[in-house]
């Protein structure tokens, strides 16, 4: 579809990309960029310079030359590939960190090395995944008012090569009011060839007025069977193995990745949601407090992790008690660990343990103390298991 729009010439300015994380939608906008630059294809559409297409593909470049994607080859999608063509642009959410200039906050630019290496080396990345490659330790990104005029700047200037302009916009759910009022005419009234790309997993976190001026394209999870094949030729392993973490990960070729590389070490979100199940049941106040005072001292993001972490687990043990383990999708070296601690609960309960850790969230990302946030945590658990 994205292809048959660029050919036909029916590009929407402004295209929100929404999906579960890790199933695609970076590879997906890539893809249509290179598309939308790649010189052969202009060449062959146009029907004219010859020249470039010979030079390319040699001798018969109708025959040799691609006509339903990007040739791969020619500057331009080598340029887009390594995401360093000069009308490519793109803004993320960012903050201080010691890799970029120490105790303020730079132009945007200056993260785009760190940025290119983690696409390079994971393009299904999460959010999570792009904080932790700037080292931002306990602090959450934010597109700022600094990174909206930074690009409306660029975007004053004609486009170098003579071509499209392109914005890709990641995560713009973290995107505050003043920059998206700042954006929203760029993006309501584009100049002549300028698209705007957004890809988010929060399409209702996004600010209205920025959202309804999208054509919103939903990424669809991966089929399990194209996830399997991916992860057996990724990893080597065998595809009865590669089923079953495709199953897991549910469509998400990011999570697939991160359940397996937490499988090859232990994951400190599952110790800790299991010690402080343990320690509620066993109603160790001590322990509790002590578990609460490690959780606190942890950075926004990570804490909002271990609270997404312990709500698929609970999920997970919710299924588990309804007798419904093939929709489970444990992790088999967790298996038991998880299975020990629903036995001890009641179904009932699951709606109220799932609220706790919800209310959890929602006062991480209002900014209270964090202190209290996770005492109220434990306390609320051990006065409701």
């Amino acid at each position: 579809m994205l292809k048959s729009m660029v050919q036909k010439g029916r590009m929407p300015h402004a295209m929100l990309f929404a999906e579960q994380s890790g199933c695609g939608a970076l590879p997906l906008v890539l893809a249509t960029v290179q598309f939308m630059f790649c010189r052969a294809r202009k060449a062959l559409a146009g029907g004219d310079e010859k020249w470039l297409l010979k030079g390319l593909f040699g001798d018969n470049p109708e025959t040799a030359a691609p006509t339903t994607d990007s040739c791969e080859i020619c500057s331009s999608c080598i340029k887009i590939r390594n995401l360093s063509h000069p009308d490519f642009h793109f803004v993320f959410p960012i903050n201080t960190t010691q890799l970029v200039e120490k105790g303020k906050k730079a132009p945007i630019d200056a993260y785009y090395e760190i940025f290119r290496e983690l696409v390079k080396k994971n393009p299904y990345f999460s959010e999570q995944d792009l904080y932790n490659a700037m080292e931002l330790e306990n602090k959450m990104g934010l597109i700022g008012v600094n990174e909206a005029n930074w690009l409306i700047n660029r975007l004053s200037f004609s486009a170098y090569e003579g071509g499209d302009k392109v914005v890709l916009i990641m995560f713009p759910e973290r995107m505050n009011l003043e920059a998206a009022n700042k954006l929203l005419k760029s993006i309501e009234e584009p100049t002549e060839d300028t698209y705007f790309f957004l890809i988010t997993n929060a399409p209702g976190k996004i600010i209205q007025t920025i959202r309804s001026r999208c054509r919103l394209i939903e990424v669809p999870p991966i089929e399990n069977e194209a996830l399997a094949a991916a992860l057996a030729e990724k990893y080597k392993m065998d595809p009865e193995k590669a089923a079953m973490w495709a199953s897991c990960a549910q469509g998400s070729f990011g999570r697939a990745i991160e359940l397996i590389e937490e499988s090859e070490a232990d994951s400190e979100d599952f110790s800790d949601f299991s010690s402080l199940m343990r320690l509620a049941q066993e109603k160790n106040l001590p322990g509790l407090i002590n578990l609460a005072a490690d959780l606190a001292r942890r950075g926004k993001e990570a804490q909002k992790n271990f609270c997404r972490s312990a709500l698929k687990i609970l999920r997970q043990m919710y299924v588990i008690k309804l007798g419904k383990e093939d929709i489970a999708y444990l992790n088999p070296n967790q298996r038991e660990e998880i299975e020990a601690l629903a036995k001890n609960l009641k179904a009932e309960g699951f709606e109220q343990y799932y609220a706790i850790f919800n209310d959890t969230i929602e006062c991480i990302e209002r900014n209270v103390n964090a202190k209290f946030v996770f005492s109220d945590l434990c306390n609320a658990l051990y006065q409701n298991i």
